[in-house]
């Protein structure tokens, strides 16, 4: 998954994934997570569990 791109499905922007990782948070332990940046904006950095990130964006090929 490392450095493929995405479409947000509600506002069309493209992310590129940039690893995984896993949540470490109390409640969220052991949650597996993906690390991804908008193409516009490089300076900003988002994490999204997985389940949910394949349900809010689709895999485009660049």
């Amino acid at each position: 998954m490392k450095y493929t791109f995405w479409k947000n499905k509600k506002n069309g922007k493209v992310y590129e994934i940039l690893g995984e990782g896993i949540d470490c948070t109390n409640i969220r332990d052991g949650v597996k997570v993906f690390i991804y940046q908008p193409l516009d904006r490089r300076e900003e950095y988002f994490v999204r569990e997985q389940e949910e990130f394949y349900e809010k964006f689709e895999k485009i090929l660049k």
